[in-house]
């Protein structure tokens, strides 16, 4: 189950999202509401009240999701530049904490629907958050919001809904402030659940203490909260909000359901229309425009999730027959009796208890009979067709019929003969014989392999696969009279011809070959043999073998059916198999630095080697024997080798060198700051390249730190901050700190003479 909670409020918005999915059980809706209590001045008292849902399901499971307690709420007020900033319970600027009123986490109860049975594991929870709050007359508008994530991760209308969040809030504007308005507030939350297929009217109006004039309409929800952040606490749930985004084009903020025709609001009265005809969970969001002498002064919006559900009919007509087709609700049974007249029709109908009066009726020569047994026994008089119906509960609301027909006709046999050898691979035959009271509409054969033939009652077939074949006959009369014969047989020849590849292969020792063996038909009920030439014998229908050492090898394939049927094949001088080369190679220095990063490399390989070819990991390429490589970057270096003989066999090595890096850094101990371009700075200097994280403090003898730095070109002019006065000759105390490439930490803590 999938929910979306969103309000679209001029006035009014409210969020709300739940990150925790456990066992399916999510906030699904909720709104909020105020009510006008006094005014003193300029200082205005209201009272809030906020309704959140959740959604049990299935209900079999344990205690769903906790509502919050407390529900934080943040009161916002408006800037004049359009931004928001906290406000609080009377300027306080802080979350107003609000406990679940204690009686209100009750379960709402699932509509009733006359002649149908909803399902019954679906319920909502209702929780009810009640406070006061006292807000100043303000020329801008407060924004009251509640914000939790996550929604319900199976809705329908929305894309991944299980990761996104609700807001719910109220909008106060000026005018609301001026006229002491109340808010509307919803009559009635609606179904839990609506039957697929089923008319929807459902009123969804609000009342308004002032009698405004209130403007109905489908609108956005709103998203808010994440996974990181499921309980955002002001003041960081601060509007604008984001609208939840749904499945466009199929599902949009007007037409959150889909379907066609789309469920609609009468914008005057609230009242919910339509035929839900598509199944699913659907987030919904109602806003209410509150108009007073034609002027918008204030907007209230509950977000809340549409469950569409197939619903079971409490009545509903089934006859075990041959065939069953459906038009609409309209279904008609046909119930063959091909070799008797006599028929005994099953009736399968359902519920039993909520069928109260029921019969059947035929029309047989002329003559209709009507039958009160709940499974008759009726006897027709010759063969053909006869129409009838069956009634449940007729003339009621709660009732069904279908109609009957009874096929009646003759006797039908087959049988068929199969033709073949059994060891030759060849097409085989089937030659049926029939006999039948009435012409055939139907013949088709089944070969038992996924292939039919249709039409005719002699036919051919050849078999891919070997094994045991069921074979089956179907005939069909013109009443509809049917009758199948199955016979089995064994299908085992051998192949005709043995086919393998590859047909040759010529490798470099070590050498793996893959016999792909080809030949049908095969399957592993065969007995299979395989001679690779190298003393070795194999039993795999398609085998892979590893020559090591380099010579010519003639092959030998050996394959017996399970019914004795024998194949035979020699190939020779098949696989040819190279001598291959030994790579390896040594370097000198053992350890390159970046200060000395050339390094000499000598090949070790084997002397039949004829090429080579080196890879000093990205950086470069040689194919000297023995190169000289001038490694650019510290690090882990791999360094691989590849050479090649004069039968063309390739090897390789890799070997990882270390290029450490180093970092040579020193300080003066003493410095001249008088512009005369010698010694005018205190820094460090050497070879910095890779360091890390560096910092330089200089402290007076006080303790007051004169000078600081995170770049290691920076250096100390000699002035507080390199932009004060200048500071005196003295003796000062410098720390420098930095991280090296191999990420070791530096730390060094000196004394540092200025002199003017």
């Amino acid at each position: 189950m999938s929910k979306k909670n969103i309000i679209l409020p001029l006035t009014l918005f409210f969020l709300l999202c739940s990150i925790t999915i456990l066992r399916g059980t999510h906030i699904v809706g909720g709104e909020i509401t105020y009510k006008f209590v006094s005014k003193n001045g300029s200082s205005l008292k209201y009272h809030f009240t906020m309704k959140l849902y959740r959604d049990i399901y299935p209900k079999t499971q344990p205690m769903p999701t906790p509502f919050d307690d407390p529900g934080s709420i943040g009161i916002y007020i408006k800037n004049t530049n359009g931004s928001y900033s906290i406000y609080g319970n009377n300027g306080d600027r802080k979350p107003i904490n609000v406990s679940l009123n204690g009686s209100s986490d009750q379960t709402l109860v699932a509509p009733k629907f006359p002649c149908l049975t909803p399902p019954t594991d679906i319920g909502v929870n209702e929780g009810i958050y009640e406070w006061d709050a006292i807000l100043q007359e303000s020329p801008t508008s407060y924004v009251i919001c509640y914000q939790r994530c996550c929604r319900n991760n199976l809705a329908t209308n929305v894309p991944y809904s299980g990761d996104i969040g609700s807001t719910y809030a109220v909008e106060i504007t000026p005018e609301a402030q001026k006229l002491d308005n109340n808010s509307p507030t919803f009559r009635n939350f609606p179904p839990i659940l609506l039957c697929a297929g089923e008319p929807l009217n459902f009123d969804h109006s609000a009342s308004d203490a002032e009698g405004d004039q209130l403007v109905y309409k489908f609108c956005s929800p709103l998203a808010g909260g994440s996974r990181n952040n499921a309980r955002p606490v002001a003041p960081n749930s601060a509007p604008p909000y984001k609208d939840v985004v749904f499945n466009r084009p199929d599902y949009t903020p007007e037409k959150p359901m889909g379907g066609d025709p789309t469920v609609k609001i009468d914008p005057n009265t609230g009242l919910i229309m339509g035929t839900p005809n598509v199944l699913g969970n659907f987030v919904v969001s109602v806003c209410v425009e509150e108009y007073r002498n034609g002027k918008l002064i204030g907007k209230i919006s509950r977000d809340f999730q549409f469950n569409i559900v197939n619903c079971k009919r409490t009545v509903v007509t089934k006859v075990l027959a041959d065939t069953t087709t459906i038009t609409g609700a309209f279904k008609t049974y046909t119930v063959r009796g091909c070799e008797n007249v006599v028929v005994n029709f099953q009736n399968n109908s359902y519920e039993r208890s909520e069928i109260n009066n029921f019969y059947w009726e035929f029309s047989i020569k002329k003559d209709t009979v009507r039958y009160t047994d709940w499974s008759p026994t009726v006897t027709f008089k010759d063969t053909g067709t006869y129409v009838g119906k069956l009634l449940l509960n007729p003339g009621t609301p709660c009732g069904d019929s279908a109609l009957v027909k009874a096929v009646i006709g003759g006797k039908l046999e087959s049988d068929f003969s199969i033709q073949y050898d059994t060891c030759v691979a060849g097409p085989i035959g089937f030659n049926g014989v029939v006999k039948s009271a009435f012409p055939l509409k139907d013949i088709i054969w089944d070969f038992g392999d996924g292939m039919k033939d249709s039409g005719r009652l002699s036919t051919i077939h050849r078999y891919e696969l070997p094994g045991e074949k069921n074979v089956t006959l179907r005939l069909k009369d013109n009443v509809g009279c049917k009758r199948d014969t199955t016979l089995r047989f064994k299908w085992q020849p051998a192949p005709p011809i043995l086919v393998v590849e590859p047909d040759n292969f010529i490798g470099c020792a070590p050498a793996k070959v893959f016999f792909n063996n080809r030949s049908k038909p095969l399957d592993s009920t065969y007995t299979i043999k395989w001679d690779f030439g190298d003393s070795t014998f194999g039993k795999e229908i398609s085998p892979r073998h590893l020559y090591e050492k380099s010579d010519t090898y003639s092959v030998k394939l050996f394959i017996v059916s399970p019914l004795g049927c024998k194949k035979e094949a020699s190939f020779r001088n098949w696989i040819k198999v190279k001598n291959s080369p030994k790579a390896d190679f040594d370097f000198n220095p053992k350890i390159v630095t970046n200060l000395n990063p050339v390094m000499n490399f000598e090949d070790k390989s084997s002397l039949d080697v004829s090429s080579w070819r080196w890879y000093f990991g990205s950086k470069g390429y040689s194919t000297r024997q023995n190169p000289i490589f001038n490694f650019r970057d510290t690090g882990v270096q791999k360094v691989t080798f590849f050479v090649r003989n004069t039968e063309g066999c390739l090897d390789s090595m890799t070997k990882e060198i270390n290029v450490e890096p180093r970092i040579i850094f020193r300080f003066p101990n003493a410095f001249t700051p008088n512009n005369d371009t010698k010694n005018d700075e205190f820094k460090g200097t050497g070879f910095l390249y890779g360091m890390k994280r560096y910092k330089l403090t200089v402290w007076n003898r006080w303790s007051e730190v004169i000078f600081q730095s995170e770049n290691a070109d920076d250096g100390w002019n000699g002035t507080k901050n390199n932009v004060g006065e200048q500071v005196p000759e003295g003796v000062y105390i410098y720390e420098v700190q930095y991280v090296t490439p191999q990420n070791e930490t530096v730390l060094k803590r000196d004394f540092i003479t200025l002199i003017r």
